[in-house]
């Protein structure tokens, strides 16, 4: 009984200390934690360690720990691991690493997450409350006073009979190595779900910067507002009257090229500059076709122009550099930084755009010519194309509107690909022009394609998506430029859930280490003969002021992994796209081949 009172007496001494009596140490909620001195924490060298959290809403367990730590050996090992939310105190590692196998945990994975056992087996002591927590200690110090085994195992939650088995302690320690990264941030969340239940947690609903991340909610939305199989048609007709009344090969007219906002129609030589093969719309087919009509009716020449009708987006807007949010100050950045457009990062936006609004375009993105009026550029392209199979056309390409449906005949038309199939080129190749497209049509689809309007779309359709969890979601663009986005990773996680490890959407994610835009960061290989890592499916996010990745990956065992990791801090971009953070968050998806069947 000497040890306990021992223990007794040290307890007492910390409640001096601390200058609080443990009925009210579990009461304080907020303000600065104010923790026992060094001489109370002792030496865990060769000492059965005691693991309590340490921010000021778990006070009152400390005192449970210094009276279990005491019954369990005179140096009083006891082991701050800091708030649920907080990182682990390097200081604290290395005092754990010093101290005797075993030990035990005050609290539960609430107060204290797996992740800091650092794959321990420890017997964690807690109750539904802390009246219960203190109750489990108190019996355990008993038991040991007495000689006796308090638990019966080593792994056991005393007190409530949960076990948390190794793998599990594994795979959060592994996967949580980038909180203790010297490239961890302050602003930085992380979640892992396996199986759709969560593993390891860290700020999970703390909605922060999550650069191209937000393209999760974009195409989330675009699947459930669109629909998978929608697709988008460019049309090309002529005034009915003009038409009949052709003579001598002379159409005395217009031609009229009237967008439907496809996202991806292109020119064969603008995709192909990039050798990696994408989906997209082939304008020089719906110029063979439109050539056939034109010969049909016996016409060599337009006495008229090309005519580009952008009206689709009736908005008119192109970019969002001189948007601001409601209610912003001078101060407030614009929606879209200028260095977007001059680093043609995003091209023009229009209801009627070829090759992003680029004219001309160059292999390099960062030599293209934008457009100022990306219809007309448009019914610029188009006319070159009729030129190059030999129509005369009398008059420049400029940008109109075409006649009324009743007055107009079709001359040609070509459907864009599915929404599904346009999905690779925005999750794996992270296309912010197509995005924003996209996003312009989930606008337009509820009446309104402005930004502004598209935005509200979005929300009312991630609301219906994930309930509560949409508040995390802050969408004001779709290509996730914007730094007035945001997102947490417990609302990325379930965008993923949402879409299924299997589905079209997860397979059009990057596949990390072997395709743009993450092939040159993958998970490494365990090692040791156990074969290569596995396949991740990934999103990845940068911008100057964030790094982010999020995917999804499937186990030997069966197991599905659904992960997110976010952080920001000014300049984070220094640290290369590749970082630590990145690499060691892949790094314990990848390895993962230890878990139990499913």
């Amino acid at each position: 009984m000497a040890r306990t009172s021992k223990a007794i007496a040290a307890a007492l001494v910390v409640a001096s200390l601390v200058g609080l009596s443990p009925a009210s140490a579990g009461a304080q909620a907020s303000g600065a934690a104010t923790l026992p001195p060094p001489e109370v924490l002792g030496d865990c060298t060769g000492a059965v360690p005691v693991i309590v959290a340490s921010d000021a809403d778990a006070q009152s367990d400390i005192y449970a720990a210094v009276l279990l730590a005491g019954v369990l050996d005179a140096k009083s090992c006891i082991v701050l691991a800091g708030g649920r939310d907080d990182p682990f105190p390097q200081d604290q590692q290395e005092r754990l690493a010093t101290a005797s196998a075993g030990g035990y945990v005050v609290g539960g994975p609430a107060a204290v997450p797996n992740a800091k056992l650092l794959g321990r087996k420890m017997t964690r002591v807690y109750g539904a409350d802390r009246w219960e927590t203190a109750t489990a200690v108190g019996n355990i110090a008993s038991a040991l006073a007495a000689g006796e085994d308090p638990s019966g195992s080593d792994d056991t939650d005393a007190g409530t009979g949960d076990s948390t088995p190794a793998w599990q302690q594994r795979l959060a320690t592994e996967f949580s190595a980038a909180l203790r990264s010297s490239e961890a941030t302050d602003d930085m969340c992380m979640s892992l779900h396996r199986n759709g239940e969560p593993i390891f947690e860290h700020k999970p609903h703390t909605p922060l910067l999550p650069a191209s991340l937000a393209k999760l909610a974009t195409v989330a939305v675009a699947l459930s507002e669109l629909g998978a199989d929608a697709t988008f048609t460019t049309r090309v007709v002529a005034d009915a009257d003009a038409l009949d009344a052709v003579s001598d090969g002379v159409l005395r007219g217009d031609l009229y090229l009237i967008g439907g906002g496809d996202p991806v129609l292109a020119t064969p030589g603008y995709i192909n500059r990039i050798a990696d093969a994408r989906p997209y719309t082939d304008v020089t087919q719906l110029a063979d076709s439109v050539m056939a009509a034109l010969d049909a009716h016996g016409i060599d020449t337009i006495e008229g122009a090309i005519v580009g009708d952008g009206s689709w987006f009736a908005d008119g807007e192109q970019t969002y550099t001189s948007h601001s949010l409601p209610g912003a100050t001078p101060e407030t950045p614009a929606i879209w930084k200028q260095s977007y457009l001059s680093g043609n990062f995003v091209g023009v936006l229009s209801g009627l755009i070829i090759n992003d609004g680029y004219s001309p375009y160059a292999i390099d993105r960062r030599s293209h010519t934008r457009s100022a009026d990306s219809t007309q550029a448009a019914a610029s392209n188009f006319d070159d194309l009729l030129e190059a199979r030999g129509m005369v056309i009398r008059h420049r390409p400029r940008s109109g509107s075409a006649p009324a449906a009743g007055d107009s005949t079709d001359l040609g038309s070509i459907t864009s690909p599915s929404v599904a199939e346009m999905l690779v080129r925005i999750l794996r190749y992270s296309e912010n022009t197509p995005a924003e497209m996209l996003f312009k049509q989930i606008g337009r689809h509820r009446g309104d394609s402005s930004r502004a309007g598209s935005a509200k779309a979005a929300s009312t359709a991630l609301g219906k998506l994930l309930g509560t969890t949409a508040d995390e979601i802050v969408l004001v663009d779709g290509s996730g430029l914007s730094v007035h986005n945001r997102m947490s990773c417990e609302a990325a996680v379930r965008l993923l859930l949402l879409a299924g490890s299997d589905s079209r959407f997860a397979t059009s994610l990057s596949i990390a280490g072997r395709t743009p835009t993450l092939q040159s960061c993958g998970p490494r290989s365990p090692g040791n003969g156990q074969g290569p890592a596995n396949t991740v499916f990934a999103k990845g996010g940068q911008l100057n002021d964030s790094s982010a990745i999020a995917g999804v990956s499937t186990a030997p065992n069966g197991d599905v992994l659904t992960f997110a990791m976010i952080a920001n801090e000014p300049l984070i971009i220094r640290i290369g796209s590749c970082n630590a953070l990145r690499q060691l968050t892949l790094d314990a998806i990848g390895r993962y081949t230890y878990g139990p069947s499913s």
